[in-house]
Parts: C-alpha cells; structure tokens; sequence
C-alpha cells in the first residue's frame, strides 16, 4: 500500500492519501459502471444492437455483452488502476511510462467514446443513443485526470501520446469494424437504420 500511495503522490497533485486515492478510483470505477449500464439497458440498448442498426449488422448477445460490457468495463478498470494506483492485479507494481500510458489511454478513451459514439451519432440522427447522458461524467473525468495528473503525463510523454492515441482509436474502428463484420457473414446482416427514424425492430430484439 504504501508503495501505491507513493506512486499517487508522485503522478498527481492530490498526495500521499489512501482517503483520496480509494475515492478518485472509485468514482472512476462508478463512472464506467454507470455509463456502462446505461450502454446494457438504458432507452435504444443494448449498445451492440444499436450500433449493429447504423451498419445493418446483427450482433449476437453473446459477443456483444462481452466486447462492449464486460470487456470494456474491465479494460477501463484496468487502465484506471494502473495510471491512478500504479498497479494492477497479477501484474503488481507498474512503471511511470505504462503508468503515463494508462492515462493517457484512459483521456483517450473517455474522450473519444463522448465524441464518437454518442455525440457525433446522436448529431448524425441516430437516436436514441444509450449512454448519451453521462457523457458529461466522461468529459469531466477527462478534464480532472488532465489537471490533476499532469506530473504522471508528463513523466512519461511519448508513452502518454501513444495511449492516447490507443485510447482514442479504440472507439475509432467500432464502426468500421462492424461494417467488416457485415461483409464477411452474410448471415448477421440486417437492414440498416436510417438516420432520423425509430430504431429497427430487428435492433430491438432482446433475444
């Protein structure tokens, strides 16, 4: 613990406090959580099927749950504990340039996610999108780990540049990808939803 606490003292200007530490990770950790509710159940969910509609692409539940739900939420858990706390389960203590890396990846990621999948497709018609609303938690957290963490960022800022850029590209390829996925199994595609009206009912489907 105390080398964790030493690590937080070092990357950030909040100090040598286990209080602080415990609270920034667990809104952090809150943060995903929420979001990723939101994405799982929230109105025009599940966040596969929705973004499966924009390119006409069936994605099973399955597949859906693990890489845009659980996956994510444990990636994002991941990059937290290693830029905030410096460490990570099975793995332990982690150095300043993954720690620098890990923020990086995290503004990255809260930023782009914001930009791409929510907010330039709800601009673009694609409504309703689930998890539009804590976006703003997103954009906040981003703006905090900035300020808050800069003497971490700028240990190691190659490190910081390339996560970010990770980060940012995470969310870049969903689209694209999925796009991909209709191409190469004929079987999964679907009619594809046209910008400004309701959701297919195909997207629908909870089942």
């Amino acid at each position: 613990m105390n080398d964790v606490l030493d690590h937080l003292n070092s990357v950030s200007m909040l100090g040598r406090s286990a209080e602080v530490l415990f609270l920034v990770l667990g809104l952090d950790f809150a943060i995903t959580a929420l979001h990723s509710y939101q994405e799982l159940l929230g109105r025009g969910g599940p966040l596969w099927r929705n973004f499966g509609a924009v390119v006409g692409v069936y994605v099973p539940n399955i597949l859906g749950f693990v890489l845009f739900t659980a996956g994510l939420v444990l990636v994002l858990w991941a990059l937290a504990l290693a830029g905030i706390a410096g460490w990570l389960p099975l793995v332990g203590l982690v150095g300043p340039s993954a720690s620098a890396a890990a923020l990086g990846a995290l503004i990255g990621a809260r930023l782009s996610d914001t930009a791409i999948s929510h907010v330039a497709l709800h601009a673009a018609g694609y409504r309703p999108n689930p998890g539009l609303s804590s976006t703003s938690l997103y954009v906040a957290e981003a703006a905090f780990i900035l300020i808050a963490f800069q003497k971490g960022l700028a240990g190691g800022p190659t490190a910081a540049k390339y996560g970010f850029l990770a980060g940012v590209l995470a969310f870049v390829v969903v689209l694209p990808l999925l796009w991909v996925l209709r191409l190469v199994i004929p079987a999964w595609r679907r009619t594809h939803w046209p910008r400004w009206q309701p959701l297919p009912a195909w997207a629908m489907e909870r089942a």
